[in-house]
């Protein structure tokens, strides 16, 4: 979304390079992009073409060499929000900002990487806060739904008797079986130990 208000859709493929560049200040080479959206198979080359068709539609908020978001840009995103307002204390707001997990269609091994390590976050300061109100609100979300530790945390402030504690517990339980069925995403074998600082 421009200053003006209007509005450009983007293709997945888009929106990726996007939150890759939102996570790294100091840009991306067109090798590094080139590698993280396709993995060996990729080439500088077709970055540099995705590239170019990315900064004719944003214009100068794009910059190349490196590939970057324009000053004043980087962390502007949505998740760069919830960031910045955890990182103000303000854990009520930044939850009621993080609505949905970061492009949740995509399967580049990157962009899950940071969707991880941004569902860490908020659920980080929920568990330490303290805030039952909080905790519920938290596990409320598809993203926390099965934070088993912000459920043990809950349950040790309201009780284990608590119906809201016992139903997050058998949410959490349903919803951890389920996960346990799925193929675990190859980062988490060790596959690219690169770090990677969230945003997008």
């Amino acid at each position: 979304m421009f200053r003006d208000g209007s509005r450009v859709p983007l293709t997945l493929r888009r929106a990726e390079i996007l939150a890759l560049l939102d996570s790294r200040a100091q840009g991306w080479a067109a090798e590094e992009l080139a590698y993280e959206l396709y993995g060996d198979a990729g080439t500088p080359q077709a970055t540099r073409t995705e590239m170019f068709r990315v900064r004719s539609m944003l214009g100068d908020a794009v910059e190349a060499t490196p590939y970057r978001l324009a000053a004043g840009l980087a962390g502007r995103s949505d998740s760069g929000r919830v960031l910045r307002l955890l990182h103000e204390g303000k854990v009520a707001v930044a939850l009621e900002a993080y609505r949905a997990p970061l492009l949740s269609r995509s399967g580049t091994l990157a962009v899950q990487l940071l969707r991880d390590q941004l569902d860490l976050a908020p659920g980080s300061a929920v568990r330490s806060s303290g805030d039952a109100g909080l905790l519920v609100g938290w596990l409320s979300t598809d993203m926390g739904s099965v934070d088993f530790e912000a459920v043990e945390a809950l349950g040790r402030l309201v009780g284990r008797g608590d119906a809201r504690y016992l139903a997050f517990r058998a949410s959490a339980a349903l919803g951890g079986s389920a996960a346990s069925e799925v193929e675990p995403a190859p980062w988490r074998s060790g596959l690219r130990g690169r770090a990677c600082a969230v945003g997008g």
